[in-house]
Parts: structure tokens; C-alpha cells; sequence
């Protein structure tokens, strides 16, 4: 959504004029729990990018899946709401509304990343998807269930077996078919997210076929968790809006706090482990690391070189230090050693 990932925000029951009572809770209920998932990702991930903790949840196996079923839940309930959104007839104004709701959301998020932190903005994230899947997925409403099965199928499946350099270009990489992945802390392109979306579709027009849509509507949660999560599910968009810069001005706060050189000595640390990963012992790599970031600060080139800023001149300078302290700290010999490895701000 890491990443990361909104279905509920996809929510297109909206297309709707039906009343809030005709609302399966089930289904926002599930919205909640996707979003509870997804608070707990962001959460760790803020940890991790303010150093208060040092792990990587982005190098994770298991935060990996974690994120992934976070987003397919989400898109696979924009599937299911789309479909479940026509029972009673398109309504065009109501659609066009929250679509409008969502693009603009979609583009807050885009220029809030953008400056906040530009090393990964979020070009086409998960309401990205969500905005574009609520446009192509009118063009399956009408088509039987295994039709929309198949083609998910296919959508799912293509960048796996298929990917062509055509699709590096900066203005294609929202179709998700690049050799390799853009840098962006939530990338959800188009291949193959909007297959999940399309077994979400396939998925409720077998329901509805079977009536499992009323059985489901005749359920309420009765208890008070569950009911706080058919809240959530009800106002996705504002709660996916509103909860990580909560989380992340929380984190901050308390990174500032009990954690305020975190990201000097996580920096130094993963310094020290790259040293001695290219075959340094640990004690030449501690004295290596100590005068990279000593000559850094005595620079005053901290502070870029940790918010990831640096100018040319700045990158130049850094570059001086390194080669600096790697001469002073492994002086050549009869066989040249391997290279000190270079601190990654």
C-alpha cells in the first residue's frame, strides 16, 4: 500500500437513489475490517519510516501478503458494490457525484506525496484504481458471470506471462506492465488490479443469481464492534482520508520525543551492515560509518542527507567524504579489498 487501498471508497452503490436502509451492513462491515488492516499497515509503516523502530515492512514476506490481501479485499468489494449498485437501476448523477468524490481524492493524495515526500509519491494508487475501475467495470455490468469471470482471469494473468519496455514511459505506468515497478509508495496499476475488481463483479452476479444478496440484507451487527465497523465501512472515503495523517502526526510526535536521532542511527546502522556484508570486519566498519556520518555532520549535510534532498553539489560533497574516510579507514594493500560500500540516505 504498501502497498496500502480503498474499496469502500469505491463504493458504488451510490449509483444509486436507493435509501441508506437498502445498504447490506455485511458488506460495510467488511469495509471495516479492510480498514482496520489497512490503519495497522500504515501504522507500521510510519514506524518504520520515522525510525522509531528499525524494520522494513516494504522487505517483509509477511507485511507483503499483508498489505496485497488489504488491497484485493478492498477492490474485490468495489467488484461486489458495482454490481450490487444496479439492482435497482443505473442512476447517472449519484455516480458521477462519487466518482468526482473519489478522482478528487485520488488527486489530493497525489499532490500531498508529491511534496511531502517526492522520493515515492503516490501517482497511481489505490484510488487511482478505484476511479478507474468504477469507469471500466460499467462496461461488464450487462455480461454474464462467467464472461466477467474469464476476463479477470485474463487481467489478473497478463503481467505475469507479459510485460514490454513500451510501458516504462512515465505517462504509461498506470497500466502496471513496465519490466519493473515505479517507485511509489502505493502503486496499484491497472494489470493486475482491476482483475481483483473483476472477480469481485463476477463473484456478486453469482450472489444475486442466487439470492444470496437478500439472505445477506436481513442481517444487522449487534454488537458494538461490529457496529462502530459498519460505521467505518459506511464513510470509507473520509476515514481513508482522514486516518494516516492522524496516525502519521501521532507517530511523529512520538518519534520527536523518545526517538528524536532515529533516522541518523537507523541510517548509521544499515551502514555498518552493508560495510560488513561486502567482507569488512565489524570493528574497521563501526570506525568507517562513524567518520561518513562525523565529516556529514561537521558539513552540515545531515539533515539532506537523511531527508533525501541533496543537491548536485551536496551529492558531490558527500561523495568526497566517503572516498575520504573509505582511504583513511581501508588504506590500499597488494590486492585491492572490495570497496567500502557507500551509506544510503
Amino acid at each position: 500500500m504498501n502497498e496500502a487501498s480503498v474499496a469502500s471508497i469505491g463504493d458504488a452503490r451510490a449509483v444509486t437513489a436507493a435509501p441508506p436502509s437498502s445498504r447490506i451492513a455485511a458488506l460495510d462491515v467488511a469495509r471495516g475490517v479492510a480498514l482496520v488492516c489497512m490503519a495497522i499497515f500504515h501504522g507500521a509503516w510510519d514506524v518504520a519510516f520515522l525510525h522509531i523502530i528499525r524494520f522494513d515492512p516494504g522487505a517483509s514476506i509477511g507485511w507483503i501478503v499483508f498489505a496485497r490481501a488489504i488491497a484485493g479485499a478492498f477492490l474485490m468489494l468495489v467488484g461486489i458494490s458495482l454490481v450490487l449498485s444496479v439492482r435497482r437501476g443505473f442512476r447517472l448523477r449519484p455516480y458521477l457525484k462519487r466518482l468526482a468524490m473519489i478522482v478528487a481524492a485520488a488527486a489530493l493524495v497525489s499532490l500531498a506525496t508529491f511534496f511531502a515526500m517526492p522520493e515515492g509519491w503516490i501517482f497511481f494508487g489505490i484510488l487511482h484504481q478505484i476511479a478507474l475501475a468504477s469507469v471500466l467495470g460499467l462496461l461488464f455490468l450487462r455480461l454474464p458471470a462467467p464472461v466477467v469471470l474469464l476476463a479477470a482471469v485474463a487481467v489478473f494473468v497478463l503481467p505475469f506471462v507479459y510485460r514490454d519496455p513500451v510501458f516504462a514511459q512515465p505517462a504509461l505506468w498506470w497500466v502496471g506492465l513496465a519490466p519493473k515497478p515505479p517507485a511509489s509508495f502505493d502503486y496499484v496499476p491497472l494489470f493486475p488490479w482491476f482483475g481483483v475488481v473483476l472477480f469481485g463483479m463476477a463473484s456478486a452476479k453469482l450472489g444475486v443469481a442466487r439470492g444470496w444478496d437478500k439472505r445477506l440484507a436481513t442481517w444487522q451487527p449487534r454488537v458494538a464492534p461490529g457496529r462502530w465497523l459498519a460505521f467505518a465501512g459506511r464513510h470509507s472515503l473520509a476515514v481513508y482520508l482522514i486516518h494516516q495523517p492522524l496516525l502519521y502526526a501521532f507517530f511523529f510526535a512520538l518519534a520527536a520525543i523518545f526517538a528524536p536521532n532515529g533516522a541518523e542511527n537507523a541510517s548509521r546502522a544499515d551502514c555498518v551492515e552493508r560495510c560488513v556484508a561486502v567482507g569488512k570486519d565489524a570493528p574497521s566498519c563501526q570506525t568507517y560509518c562513524g567518520c561518513v556520518f562525523g565529516e556529514l555532520k561537521e558539513r552540515q549535510l545531515m539533515a539532506p542527507f537523511l531527508a533525501r534532498t541533496l543537491n548536485d553539489d551536496q551529492t558531490l560533497r558527500v561523495q568526497e567524504t566517503v572516498a575520504v574516510c573509505s582511504a583513511t579507514t581501508f588504506p590500499p594493500v597488494d590486492e585491492a579489498p572490495a570497496a567500502a560500500p557507500q551509506p544510503e540516505n
